[in-house]
């Protein structure tokens, strides 16, 4: 298909049930199937819409709504990984678009996320000691759904292999570089954005080497406990122009997240802290890092250098994200195997000393937030900006999730 030009199609035809049985048998390794139901011969679809593989399937209006009302609502309510569609132009744009789910979920399964640690974080993960269950799940449970490569590198190991081999004529121009680019720089203490480029350009240089395709430092724990001297946000937005998806904190729920939903919307993500203030009906998003290209092509926003936090967090940054446009807030639960969801309006930015410096106000159901919020999805929230309610929740079914709509219901 031209719109997938990178995406393999095998093509065959189902005319009685010994044919959709070899199907089955020969593409067993196959991502998934695209099922065009053309006809209403009982049962057929059937085989495909139970394989138990990620299916999408699309009814012609006329040839195949009979077995498509029949089948294919019973396969989602008795929880297959099923999405589906009908239509009279079953080759048009917006059923083909759906294709997409599925070389998403391909590009998940043979992606990695490079994980920059501390030595006891790292022993906790590998080892599997018993009283940690709970962070040693959290990477093991996301790369079970998803089919993520994680890679845990300790920071001591990252230090002495990146870290300190960065040249400072490449960190000079690195910081001249952002400082040029900057709409205005409120940071004073200049040293801090350049040891921002040197932890950028050693982030980039193990991704590099590890063939990740996201990398997440736990910055916050390694910065207080003297392993990392900087930040990295300048470097997370500097990252996304390297083809590298930056993830803070270290979270690997979000990591999942964020690689999801660049290769189902071919738009950046970020992570975001959710403050509520249900007497405005807002929702305070906020964290020190956003992309500057925020709808994934070539349109650039400003971005101001600056502190945090009441001056106390360096070499963050301000960027002046769209407003008056629909973002779309996700979280994952995995445990739960949850998708967690809602959308909001934004309308209008904050530049303030207080918390971190991107802060998006945005309007929402917040009672209904408040009440929805599962504990287990943690604090942190992925933003995208565009409406895509209907295609994270489909890409929640075909990967075995349940889909919470945190803004519904109240």
């Amino acid at each position: 298909m031209q719109l997938y030009p990178d995406t393999e199609f095998r093509f065959h035809d189902v005319e009685k049930p010994e044919d959709a049985l070899k199907v089955l048998e020969d593409e067993a390794e196959a991502t998934g199937f695209l099922v065009f139901i053309l006809n209403c011969i009982a049962g057929l679809a059937r085989f495909f819409l139970r394989s138990g593989k990620p299916v999408i399937a699309v009814a012609e209006t006329y040839g195949g709504s009979g077995e498509y009302l029949l089948d294919y609502p019973r396969a989602r309510e008795e929880g297959y990984p099923v999405v589906g569609i009908s239509a009279r132009d079953i080759a048009s744009d917006v059923v083909l678009r759906k294709v997409r789910l599925l070389t998403t979920i391909h590009k998940l399964r043979n992606s990695r996320v490079l994980f920059v640690v501390s030595p006891a974080e790292r022993w906790l993960v590998e080892l599997e000691y018993p009283l940690s269950i709970d962070l040693y799940s959290s990477i093991k449970s996301v790369a079970a759904i998803t089919g993520i490569t994680p890679i845990v590198l300790d920071v001591r190991e990252f230090r002495e292999k990146y870290y300190e081999k960065v040249k400072n004529e490449e960190v000079e121009k690195i910081a001249e570089k952002w400082i040029r680019e900057a709409k205005r720089v409120d940071e004073e203490v200049l040293d801090e954005v350049k040891k921002s480029a040197k932890l950028y350009i050693a982030l980039r240089n193990a991704a590099r080497d590890y063939g990740a395709n996201a990398v997440a430092i736990n910055c916050i724990v390694l910065r207080n406990a003297g392993f990392i001297d900087a930040w990295p946000c300048l470097g997370y937005m500097e990252l996304w122009n390297d083809g590298i998806a930056p993830v803070c904190e270290a979270d690997p729920y979000s990591a999942a997240l964020i690689l999801a939903i660049q290769y189902l919307t071919g738009r950046p993500s970020f992570i975001v802290d959710v403050a509520i203030d249900e007497v405005s009906n807002e929702a305070v998003y906020y964290h020190c890092y956003a992309p500057t290209r925020p709808y994934g092509d070539e349109r650039k926003v400003p971005y101001v250098i600056t502190t945090a936090h009441l001056g106390v967090k360096h070499a963050s940054i301000y960027v002046e994200l769209p407003t008056d446009e629909v973002v779309t807030a996700v979280g994952f639960s995995p445990e739960e195997r949850l998708i967690l969801l809602h959308t909001a309006k934004v309308t209008k930015l904050e530049y303030s000393p207080h918390a971190c410096s991107v802060k998006l106000i945005a309007k929402t159901n917040t009672r209904a937030i408040v009440r929805n919020w599962r504990w287990r999805s943690g604090w942190h929230r992925v933003i995208v900006f565009g409406d895509y309610r209907e295609e994270i929740s489909e890409l929640a079914t075909l990967l075995g999730l349940k889909v919470l709509e945190e803004d519904k219901g109240w």
